[in-house]
Order: C-alpha cells, then structure tokens, then sequence
C-alpha cells in the first residue's frame, strides 16, 4: 500500500529531519480531494495533513460546503515530510514524492480536485501560471479528472488589503465545486 511506502521513504533528504510522514485524512472514497503543499510543524508531529491554523480554515471551507471533513472528502499534500522551516518543497522534493501523489489520486479515483495554492496548482498541472492567474477557472489531471485551482488556506489567513476579496474568490471557487458534484447549496445559518 501507497500510505506504508511513503511511511519508509528515504527518496530525498526530507526523511532526515521528519517526525512523521503526512499521508492524508478524510475518506478514501470520497468524490471530493483537497490537495495542499506540504506539511507544517503541527502536521509533522502528528503525521496527519491539514491540522493547524489553514486545517481549521479548510475545515471551515468544507463545512460551509455542508460537508463533513471526515466523511465527505479526502485531504492530502503533494510532498509527504514537512520541509524545513515551512520553506517551499524543492523540485527534486517535489519529483521524488509526486509519485506517491499519482498513485493515491489513482486509488481514490476522486470525481473533483480541488488544488490549493501554487505549489499544488503547478504540480498537479503542469504550469508555472500563479494561483491569482489560474484560480477560479476548471482545469484536467491527467486529462480526467476535473480540477478547481484555489487559494491555499494559509493565503487566506495572512492579513493583507486583498485579504477579503480573496476569501470572497475562494468561496465561489468552491460553489463551482459544488455546482460539478451536484451538490445543493448550504442554507446559512
């Protein structure tokens, strides 16, 4: 299995400074993946993906969709050992893990993606465009499967004068998924 793989690699330096590998969270089975960057300081302690500060957004994000985080959809990274310092994954990180990523998305078989961020955007597609450029707009994995670019949680943490338009860009980022998996929007409460 993919996830005891990644759990012994040593294809690249980040297993030297690793407390664990993060290999997802949510259900295999789900229509719905969510894929970020790589893990942070609290993912690698606890060898779970999404669990800090943009976790508890993404959490949010998924409710407001009216879905459970743990049942409706499934959570990875495209790099499976925290970086250190949080810096972004090298190429040679990024080529050394990817094929872990390939094989969990062949697995899962999702019917959407939702890309978060540049790093996940340009990996799982192929382009050097920014988040700010291909956001919003429905793009292929490997030709089949559909993909949603958004903004990576953390973006939407970080207190900018862009701050509340991005939030409002990533919500209706998140009603076109909705609208794909036939999904009724959330009544607010």
């Amino acid at each position: 299995m993919v996830a005891s793989d990644v759990a012994s690699c040593t294809k690249c330096r980040l297993h030297e400074t690793r407390t664990n590998t993060v290999f997802s969270r949510g259900n295999p089975e789900a229509k719905l993946c969510f894929i970020g960057e790589a893990p942070g300081a609290d993912e690698d302690a606890q060898g779970i993906p999404f669990v800090g500060r943009a976790g508890q957004l993404l959490d949010k994000m998924i409710h407001a969709m009216g879905l459970d985080p743990d049942k409706d959809v499934y959570v990875c990274n495209i790099i499976k050992c925290r970086p250190p310092g949080n810096r972004r994954p090298e190429p040679d990180e990024v080529a050394s893990c990817i094929p872990y990523l390939h094989e969990q998305i062949a697995q899962i078989d999702p019917k959407v993606i939702v890309a978060l961020g540049n790093t996940s955007v340009g990996t799982l597609l192929g382009t050097k465009l920014g988040i700010t450029k291909v956001r919003g707009s429905w793009k292929l994995y490997r030709g089949r499967i559909p993909v949603m670019p958004t903004y990576h949680p953390s973006y939407l943490l970080r207190s900018s004068p862009q701050q509340a338009e991005a939030k409002r860009q990533a919500w209706e980022d998140l009603q076109a998924v909705m609208k794909e998996l036939g999904l009724a929007r959330p009544a607010r409460g």
